[in-house]
C-alpha cells in the first residue's frame, strides 16, 4: 500500500544574473501564494506557476504608481531593491528559462490586448517590450466572444496546444480596456527514463483514507535524496526529499514525501523559502528505488483571493493607481 501525499516543485538551476537579486525573494512569494491556495483549496491538488505570476505582476507593476506600486513591491518582496532591479531580474530569468536547448522545450510569451481607440502610454509599452518582450494587440472587447477565441488561440499557439479555453467571453465586456496575458510551456524528458514495462498498478491510499488504483512508475538509480525531520514524533518525524533531473540538468523536479501514515497536510505548514534552499543544498546523490505515480493535473484557479491574501489588494479596487499605463483610472477585475 502506498500513501498519496506528494509535494512537487519544478526547480530551475540558475546561473549568474546581471542583478544582485535575493535568491529567496521569488521562493518566499511562491510559498506565500501556495499557502493561500492551500488554505482555500480544500482537498484539491494545487498546480501554479510562480514565475508566471511574478511576470504578470511585473507587467502590472510597470503601470503602477503611488501606494499601489508600493503595495505590489512590498508583497512581492521587492522593497529595498534598487529602482527597476526586479524587472532586470525577471528579464534575465525569463531569457535563461526560454533559451533554446536541445534537451527541453520552454516557451514564455506575454501579450497586452488593448481596446480599439483606448490610449496607452508609449513609455509603458516600451518597458513591456524591453523587459517582457510583450506583444501588443488591438481588439474590440465589446465583441467578447471573438476576443476570447482570439486570445485562446494565442495561448494554444504558445503552449503547444496544451492549454485550451484559457479565457471565456464572460471575462470581457464593454468596460474592459486592457488585458495582460502570460503563457508558459515546458516539456522535458527525465534524464533517467522510467521504462514503460516497469509501470504497475498499485493501490494508493489518499489522505481521506480512500483507496484508488493508479499506474505507478518505477526505476532504480542514483538520485539526489535526503531525509529530514519535521520536529514531530509521528513516523519518527522524518520525511523524504528526492530530486529528479530532466535532460540537460537545467531543470529538475523536487518531490517531498511524508513518511508512512503522516498526511501531507501535516508537512505543508513547515514549507518556507529557507527550507526549500536547505533541501536543494542538503540532498546527496545515492542509490534510490523510486516509485512515482503517473499523473495528469489540470486546474483553473482564480488568483485574486490568493494575491489579496499576500497583500496585493489595492490593484483590485477603484482606488488603484495604474496611471502609468494610460493616465486614466484603471483597476484589475
Amino acid at each position: 500500500m502506498f500513501v498519496l501525499g506528494l509535494l512537487l516543485l519544478l526547480v530551475l538551476h540558475s546561473e549568474a544574473f546581471s542583478t544582485n537579486f535575493p535568491d529567496e525573494t521569488i521562493a518566499e512569494f511562491s510559498v506565500n501564494v501556495y499557502n493561500q491556495l492551500r488554505a482555500t483549496g480544500e482537498d484539491e491538488n494545487i498546480i501554479f506557476s510562480p514565475l508566471g505570476i511574478a511576470i504578470t505582476m511585473g507587467m502590472v507593476e510597470l503601470g503602477a504608481h503611488g501606494s499601489t506600486l508600493k503595495e505590489i513591491q512590498h508583497s512581492m518582496g521587492y522593497e529595498g531593491l534598487k529602482n527597476g532591479e526586479e524587472f532586470a531580474f525577471l528579464k534575465d530569468l525569463s531569457d535563461m528559462a526560454a533559451t533554446e536547448d536541445s534537451h527541453y522545450v520552454m516557451k514564455l510569451a506575454n501579450s497586452l490586448y488593448v481596446q480599439n481607440g483606448y490610449h496607452v502610454n508609449d513609455k509603458f509599452l516600451q518597458l513591456l517590450k524591453k523587459y517582457f518582450k510583450a506583444e501588443v494587440e488591438v481588439v474590440d472587447f465589446r465583441q467578447n466572444i471573438a476576443v476570447a477565441s482570439y486570445i485562446n488561440k494565442w495561448v494554444e499557439n504558445h503552449t503547444n496546444n496544451m492549454i485550451k479555453d484559457f479565457v471565456s467571453a464572460r471575462d470581457f465586456s464593454a468596460l474592459t480596456h486592457l488585458a495582460i496575458v502570460n503563457a508558459i510551456y515546458f516539456k522535458g524528458n527525465w534524464k533517467s527514463q522510467f521504462r514503460p514495462e516497469n509501470t504497475r498498478t498499485f493501490s494508493f491510499t489518499k489522505d481521506d483514507e480512500s483507496e484508488v488504483q493508479i499506474p505507478m512508475m518505477y526505476q532504480q538509480g542514483e538520485f539526489y535524496y535526503g531525509e529530514f525531520s519535521d520536529g514531530s514524533n509521528e513516523a519518527g518525524g522524518i520525511y523524504q526529499v528526492l530530486e529528479i533531473p530532466y535532460e540537460g540538468d537545467e531543470f529538475s523536479m523536487m518531490i517531498i514525501l511524508s513518511r508512512q501514515e503522516v498526511p501531507l497536510a501535516a508537512l505543508e505548514p513547515l514549507v518556507k523559502a529557507q527550507l526549500i534552499e536547505e533541501w536543494a543544498t542538503s540532498v546527496k546523490k545515492q542509490k534510490v528505488e523510486v516509485y512515482l505515480p503517473r499523473f495528469t493535473i489540470e486546474q483553473e484557479i482564480d488568483l485574486k483571493d490568493a494575491l489579496k491574501g499576500v497583500g496585493i489588494t489595492e490593484v483590485f479596487s477603484q482606488s488603484a493607481d495604474l496611471t502609468a499605463m494610460s493616465g486614466k483610472q484603471l483597476f484589475v477585475i
